[in-house]
C-alpha cells in the first residue's frame, strides 16, 4: 500500500472520529482545517463537512436535528460520505 493511501485511511479514521465525540473541540477544529487542504481529495471533502458541522453544531446530542432543519444540504452529504453512522458510534 502506498503512502498516500495509507495518509487516506488514517485520516478518514481521524475525521470520522471526530464525528462521534460528544463534543468536537476547538483543537479539533484547527486539525479539520489542516485536513480540509489536503491533496487527497476524499480526506479535503470529508474534513470540510465536519469542519462545517463543527462550526454549526459542535456539540453531539441534536447535532443531527439541527442539521436537519438549519442545513439538509449539509445533512445529504453526511449521509452520502457515510459519516452519520460515524455519529451514532
Amino acid at each position: 500500500m502506498s503512502k498516500e493511501e495509507r495518509d487516506a485511511i488514517e485520516h478518514a479514521d481521524e475525521i470520522f472520529g471526530f464525528m462521534s465525540q460528544s463534543h468536537i473541540s476547538e483543537k479539533n477544529v484547527a486539525r479539520l482545517k489542516t485536513l480540509a487542504s489536503s491533496p487527497i481529495a476524499y480526506v479535503a471533502d470529508i474534513a470540510d463537512i465536519v469542519l462545517q458541522i463543527a462550526q454549526i453544531k459542535p456539540h453531539k446530542r441534536g447535532r443531527m436535528q439541527v442539521l436537519a432543519e438549519n442545513r439538509p444540504d449539509l445533512l445529504r452529504r453526511v449521509n452520502e460520505t457515510g459519516l452519520d453512522a460515524a455519529h451514532h458510534w
